[in-house]
């Protein structure tokens, strides 16, 4: 192979790539409904595990949640009636949203955005979101 085809090769590798990170327009049906959340953000590997998981109140609760937060566990939010939204972005493809909420992990959060449920699962496509005292 040439250092012409080759450099060809790579520019059509680049371009495919950037085409594939464009985001499409949400159809109406599937944007949601608007409203805010009150909750604790945190990882949700121990909170599905441990049926008595929380809020982190003890040193335990905090050093569970620093380890699954460090080690790349999903975070979401934990409602005060015990439901957990998961984040989502505000574009498709959906994008990780992780590192928009690490900044929150172990905190009482106020997010404002679009709210989605499906079967019991609970999610938020978040436009604000700040840090409030407790629920």
């Amino acid at each position: 192979m040439t250092i012409r085809s080759m450099m060809i090769v790579g520019m059509l590798a680049i371009a495919l790539l950037c085409d594939a990170q464009k985001s499409e327009p949400i159809p109406p049906d599937m944007m949601g409904t608007p409203g805010p959340i009150v909750g604790f953000v945190r990882d949700t590997a121990c909170l599905l595990r441990n049926k008595n998981a929380s809020v982190a109140k003890d040193a335990e609760s905090r050093k569970c949640i620093i380890q699954c937060v460090g080690a790349g566990s999903p975070l979401a939010i934990l409602t005060k009636s015990g439901e957990l939204y998961m984040p989502l972005s505000a574009q498709l493809p959906d994008r990780d949203e992780r590192r928009r909420l690490l900044p929150y992990a172990g905190k009482y959060v106020r997010a404002t955005g679009r709210l989605f449920e499906r079967g019991g699962t609970h999610a938020i496509s978040i436009e604000k979101i700040e840090v409030v005292s407790s629920w």
